[in-house]
Formats: structure tokens, sequence, C-alpha cells
């Protein structure tokens, strides 16, 4: 009897979890997050790289997101589609702090 409760309480933790993970709420705190580090690489990065059109295109996505988080037609989209989109979130946020951290240094002088 208390296994089945404890999978039972098992199950409802990892349903709200999921719940919580795929509220539009967070993809928009996500979004704007993502949406300030396009903008702080953007800055950090030099002219004429490959990745200043990526980063463009990121940070025009997330405003985008943002915007679409706040229909009521997102809330329609099926969990499926939220975690993907979850997961892509997670791995633009990934690549611009890749590219924070891999932008050149802008003076030569040690701090």
């Amino acid at each position: 009897m208390l296994g089945w409760i404890a999978e039972k309480w098992k199950s409802w933790r990892a349903y709200r979890k999921l719940i919580h993970e795929v509220d539009p709420r967070n993809f928009r705190k996500m979004a704007a997050e993502i949406h300030e580090l396009a903008q702080l690489a953007a800055r950090v990065c030099p002219p004429g790289q490959d990745l200043t059109e990526q980063i463009t295109n990121i940070d025009r996505e997330m405003k985008r997101l943002e915007k679409m988080a706040m229909r009521p037609e997102f809330k329609r989209l099926s969990t499926g589609k939220r975690l993907l989109l979850r997961q892509g979130l997670e791995e633009s946020r990934e690549q611009l702090l890749h590219a924070i951290g891999t932008a050149p240094s802008v003076t030569t002088t040690l701090q």
C-alpha cells in the first residue's frame, strides 16, 4: 500500500514539473532572458562574423515568441510541441553563452 502511494506521489510530482515547464509564463521569461543575452552577444561579438546574423535571428525570434506566449492559442499547443520549443530555447541560450564566452577581448591590456 505504501509503495502505491509513493508511486502516485512521484507521478503527481512529475506531472506538476511538466506543467510548470510548459507554462506560457515560463516561456515568456525564457524568451526575455534569451533576448537580453542576444543583445549582450551582439555588443561583444565583433561585426562581420557569421555569428552576428545568427544572433540577430535569435533576437528577432525571441521577440516573436514573447508576443506569441501571451496569446491564448499558445496554450492550445500540445505538450510535446511546447517541450520541443523549450529544448530549442535552451539550445539557443547555450549558443549565446558560448558566443559571449568566446568573444575576443576589447583591449589587450590585462586588468
